[in-house]
């Protein structure tokens, strides 16, 4: 109960514009969805990220979900534990930008929801890390220029094998991801690639279990958009099923399941609903309808 009020008592101290949601949608149709976390206590991760600024999103699912400004976070129900956090993984960590970070790090302090510090030796001014009561490794990177006091940023990939090249490729090819070198960027954030002198293993089963965009065009264009990637090539976790916000899964070279999806900016605004969903009583979720 103490956990419960917790969380409505940081809900209530949100700001009342919609001022988290996904960004509009690149000419291929996609823009950054989602990150899925596998929590080892999913009431002490959501106290956690709404400690550092979070919004509670709508209730659409059996995932509990906060929201960032270009991110949406959707935490697993279910009580199987992750194998481990972040680190050791393809996706060593999640990024995000901050408007004043000596405040966001003594605001997260003294909420005490759970978010700790962690000491990474080359760290450069104006950069922190965190981690997660599940052991997500959180960067956080001071702009002075945002005027907002958080936005979703970056998901950094350690990979160890295939090559950097293969992976920016396959990121390129399927989703229309654009930039050069090790940084590419989709709406919403950026994807960033480092090679890993270790070997790093697929996340599926880890704190972070997969990452997720978001498809234009309800369940037929996230229909045809999956065509269009079998087509290319793409290996597949699971294919297309037509599902409440649709769901289909490839993997990248580096075995990372990419959940695609359509209508999640539903979670964040309550006005992109989409119909289907708009009856309280369609929705999977648990809690009564109202």
């Amino acid at each position: 109960m103490k956990k419960l009020l917790g969380i409505l008592m940081l809900a209530a101290m949100c700001p009342t514009t919609i001022w988290a949601q996904l960004a509009p949608y690149n000419d291929r149709g996609v823009t950054w969805g989602h990150i899925h976390i596998r929590a080892k206590d999913r009431t002490k991760e959501t106290l956690a990220l709404m400690s550092l600024g979070a919004r509670l999103g709508n209730n659409l699912s059996p995932n509990m979900n906060v929201v960032f400004p270009g991110l949406l976070i959707l935490l697993l129900d279910g009580d199987q534990q992750p194998k481990g956090g972040t680190e050791g993984t393809v996706v060593d960590h999640i990024g995000f930008r901050v408007s004043d970070l000596a405040d966001t790090l003594a605001r997260v302090k003294a909420a005490n929801w759970g978010l700790h510090a962690k000491d990474v030796p080359d760290a450069k001014p104006g950069q922190a890390f965190l981690v997660t009561p599940s052991e997500v490794k959180i960067e956080l990177i001071e702009d002075t220029r945002l005027t907002q006091p958080i936005v979703f940023d970056h998901a950094h990939f350690m990979v160890s094998q295939p090559s950097l090249q293969e992976m920016e490729d396959y990121y390129k090819t399927m989703f229309g991801a654009v930039g050069n070198g090790d940084t590419l960027s989709l709406p919403g954030g950026k994807l960033i690639f480092t090679k890993s002198d270790k070997p790093t293993v697929s996340p599926t089963g880890y704190a972070v279990d997969h990452i997720g965009f978001d498809i234009a065009g309800s369940h037929g264009g996230l229909k045809a958009f999956s065509d269009a990637i079998d087509a290319k090539g793409t290996k597949w976790s699971v294919r297309y099923r037509k599902m409440e916000f649709g769901n289909a899964r490839p993997m990248d070279p580096a075995g990372l399941v990419i959940e695609l999806t359509h209508g999640q900016d539903g979670y964040a605004n309550y006005k992109h609903i989409e119909p289907e969903m708009l009856n309280c009583e369609a929705r999977p979720s648990k809690p009564p309808c109202w």
